[in-house]
């Protein structure tokens, strides 16, 4: 009979959220497995954060590939917001190397990190994986969003889950400090769709909630942004939206895109997901595992619902609705404030601040005018 090997911790998955908390536990004494099936998997991710994401999850700057200070906002017919900043936002990275490093910084801490391995099922007691067998004392499904640690636990998926697809593209950017983003339903239902500057080549990609017409939505976007473009590969992947009522069971947790801890306006979850596997880690490490449900979403789990009633009004506007907002999100006054004032990381913010800024009220009655009146932001404002 296979012997079965007891750990303190198995965590499934081996992205970001996975090998932080593997790092976190094990640098506090758990006896740590990782488990990363596909560890040279192909880049699904644009890879923009904060700046403020880059600091506090001690991203190496040695994988920084762009700094970016502004993004041009393009509406679906043909309105253009132009923000900028003269100090860096947002921050363009290798994820592909940011992940076999954190990894590597699990291992360095104690874990063992089974990379190639795959996680068969778990019986309640016993995981099974293509390693051998493992009875952890706690589990953690950091496997995306389509969980199966969530499905052997009986836990709810997220609410929403988008399909998106992204072309790493060969060609010169005129702006390599700027994104770019796309609205409307005929580049991204549901959604939008971007080019992002990385450095010697472009991540031009887009999500949607019509999974079907995904690859050809982004042939047609690419043919229209990058025509004879070269394009070096192309990915897909899966965007959860809106967090589960629980991503926790008894001694089984969720974390990452596996407990849909992603911003819903614009798909982004490593600074979400890489904060709450930290004080996942910590606390297995500390014996308190069950303050986690709370702890996550008292950090930022009301911006995440903030994030999803300012989705809601999103997909309620027309194409001609979002055209006529982007075109009032190109005023100066307006545009000046927002990147002074806006937040990537915590958007509801800005909300109040726009309430403590009065002379910028009379763009917010034409903003409300462009879309329809109050009635259709009612539950965004009232945050």
């Amino acid at each position: 009979m296979e012997p079965v090997e007891k750990v303190d911790l198995a965590v499934v998955g081996g992205g970001p959220a996975g090998a932080i908390v593997a790092r976190e536990a094990a640098a506090g004494g758990a006896r740590v497995v990782l488990f990363e099936r596909a560890p040279c998997a192909p880049l699904r991710c644009a890879g923009l954060i904060s700046t403020r994401a880059v600091n506090e999850l001690g991203v190496p700057r040695d994988l920084v590939l762009a700094e970016i200070r502004g993004v041009v906002i393009h509406g679906p017919k043909g309105s253009e917001a132009s923000l900028f900043s003269p100090e860096p936002k947002a921050m363009v990275i290798d994820r592909k190397r940011l992940d076999a490093r954190l990894r590597a910084c699990a291992r360095d801490a104690g874990a063992r990190v089974m990379e190639g391995a795959s996680v068969l099922g778990w019986d309640g007691s016993v995981l099974y994986t293509s390693a051998g067998k493992f009875r952890p004392g706690i589990l953690v499904g950091a496997d995306g969003a389509m969980s199966a640690v969530a499905r052997w636990a009986g836990l709810p998926g997220p609410r929403e889950i988008l399909i998106a697809y992204q072309a790493e593209v060969t060609a010169p950017s005129e702006q390599p400090d700027r994104v770019e983003i796309f609205l409307g339903r005929d580049h991204a239902p549901g959604f939008f769709a971007w080019a992002v500057p990385a450095g010697e080549t472009i991540r031009v990609g887009l999500a949607t909630t019509e999974a079907r017409r995904a690859p050809d939505l982004l042939r047609r976007f690419l043919a229209r942004r990058s025509p004879g473009a070269r394009v070096r590969g192309i990915s897909g992947g899966l965007i959860p939206i809106g967090p589960p009522a629980r991503t926790s069971a008894g001694r089984t947790f969720l974390v990452g895109d596996a407990a849909a801890q992603v911003k819903p306006l614009t798909g982004g979850g490593l600074y979400y997901g890489g904060t709450a596997a930290r004080l996942l880690g910590r606390l297995i490490a500390g014996g308190e595992p069950a303050e986690y449900e709370a702890g996550w979403r008292e950090r930022f789990g009301r911006e995440i619902e903030f994030g999803l009633r300012a989705r809601r009004a999103f997909l309620a506007l027309s194409d001609g609705e979002l055209d006529r907002l982007v075109a009032i999100l190109g005023d100066r006054a307006l545009s000046a404030f927002l990147v002074e004032r806006g937040d990537m990381d915590y958007p509801s913010r800005l909300v109040h601040e726009l309430k403590r800024a009065p002379r910028l009220w009379p763009l917010g009655l034409r903003a409300l005018t462009a879309v329809g009146g109050l009635s259709r932001l009612g539950d965004l404002l009232s945050s």
